[in-house]
């Protein structure tokens, strides 16, 4: 329970994880692409204010005839948290700056050589008495270039306070992504410790009448419906295993019981004469037979179809030519008439030929002491059909039932378990074998195989 209740938790961690830093990345690409494209317009904004501020000195200063020496633009020296500042430098360093101001915005190499006509305006961000600022540099007239500077101040703190609402919505994102990532997450999983729940009560308590229930059309519910089905297959096998067991040893009580019997009643008279003892071993050896014949049953159909069993092309004619021999040797009264035409199937030549030698001795066994037993194979069907009184037609549906015996069939010898083992083996196969009155009289047993 623990395993499964920390794998569901690692399972969960990890799509929460993913889910958030996919947000994370997401909101960080569209926050910063937001903010640069922000803070480009703001500072456009201080450019173009800027441009529109010098062509307005630009237009005063070329309606003089001349431009006096130290001449500078009035209302130049307001400088502060938004007034602009402006200043004239020479080609030959020189600065004409607002009475007081002369230090409050110191040129640059690049910025004299434009009033040398060298180089050409631009902007740039620099400080201006400790206040950071936008400066503009544009020619004036030869020799002279003027200098305008904007403070950033109120600039700087919308984008600050732009990066931070942005930075606050892309956390809330994230944490309500990984939040929705994680119900998402419990709620995708919770079938599935469902399923883990149900599956270790099973290997707990070893009982498989448990189901999952998830109605959802989804792979998950169809994994449910493929564990259930899995558990109905397992809870079949079980009640099919208990009721083998349960049956086989009612079935070996009587014989062992009797067999013990003609052993105590052996070894309970030495002084028997030897005709007594003779029929005594005799049945001993028959008990023995039927309880071996029994525990073969048992073991073919406690067998099933064995995984690692070698699936192979195999002549079903051969295989039943070799029962054949088998059964005329148990039967030597019983003339069997076999008619077998060639047929391949593919299966295990063993188990086939187990299967048709029960059918044989079924037949020799109900039908006349001298048969005959006729066999036929063709087209994959084999049949085999004898001239006894045949089946009555209200035992037809159970004569393949496991230690199902008719009453009519119940003073033979026998365990009930023969035609049990050719089913077991036809449906093995992916064939199947079907029990038919005869037309005259007799019983006609049909195996039918997919033959190749």
């Amino acid at each position: 329970m623990r395993l499964m209740s920390r794998l569901r938790f690692t399972l969960q961690t990890r799509f929460t994880l993913v889910v958030a830093i996919v947000v994370a990345a997401t909101a960080l690409a569209i926050t910063a692409v937001a903010f640069l494209a922000i803070r480009s317009d703001l500072t456009g904004q201080v450019q173009r204010e800027l441009a529109t501020r010098a062509a307005s000195v630009l237009h005063l200063a070329h309606r003089k005839a001349y431009i006096p020496n130290g001449w500078v633009p009035p209302d130049s020296n307001r400088f502060g948290a938004s007034a602009p500042y402006t200043q004239v430098i020479t080609a030959r360093g020189g600065v004409w700056a607002p009475r007081g101001d002369g230090g409050l915005l110191k040129p640059t190499a690049s910025q004299f050589a434009v009033a040398a006509g060298t180089r050409g305006g631009g902007y740039v961000d620099t400080k201006a008495g400790g206040v950071h600022a936008m400066v503009l540099t544009t020619p004036l007239a030869p020799g002279l270039a003027l200098q305008l500077a904007e403070p950033l101040s109120t600039t700087d703190a919308e984008v600050a306070s732009v990066g931070t609402t942005l930075a606050v919505l892309s956390v809330i994102g994230v944490a309500l992504a990984a939040f929705l990532g994680w119900a998402v997450a419990r709620a995708g999983l919770r079938p599935v410790a469902r399923l883990a729940t149900v599956a270790e009560q099973v290997s707990v308590t070893g009982d498989p009448r448990q189901r999952v229930e998830v109605g959802r059309p989804d792979e998950v519910g169809r994994l449910a419906m493929s564990f259930n089905r899995m558990l109905g297959a397992l809870q079949r096998s079980l009640a099919v295993q208990r009721q083998l067991v349960s049956d086989a040893s009612h079935e070996l009580r009587t014989p062992l019981a009797s067999l013990r019997v003609n052993v105590e009643l052996l070894a309970d008279d030495p002084g028997m004469s030897g005709e007594e003892r003779k029929e005594v071993l005799n049945r001993v050896v028959d008990q023995v037979t039927e309880l071996s014949q029994l525990v073969s049953s048992v073991t073919e159909l406690a067998r099933g179809e064995s995984p690692h069993e070698t699936r192979e092309d195999v002549r079903l004619d051969g295989v039943a030519a070799t029962a054949l021999e088998a059964a005329r040797r148990d039967w030597p009264a019983t003339q069997f008439q076999a008619r077998l035409d060639d047929c391949v199937v593919t299966g295990s030549a063993e188990r086939l030929r187990t299967a048709i030698k029960n059918l044989l001795d079924n037949a020799a066994k109900f039908g006349p002491p001298a048969g005959p037993v006729e066999v036929a194979l063709a087209g994959g069907q084999l049949s085999v059909r004898d001239h006894g009184p045949g089946i009555d037609p209200a035992d037809l549906p159970h004569v393949f039932d496991r230690f199902y015996r008719a009453l009519s069939s119940r003073a033979v010898s026998g365990s009930g378990l023969g035609l049990s083992v050719v089913r077991e083996i036809a449906a093995s196969h992916g064939g199947t074998v079907e029990a038919l009155a005869a037309p005259g009289g007799g019983t006609l047993m049909r195996l039918t195989l997919p033959a190749r």
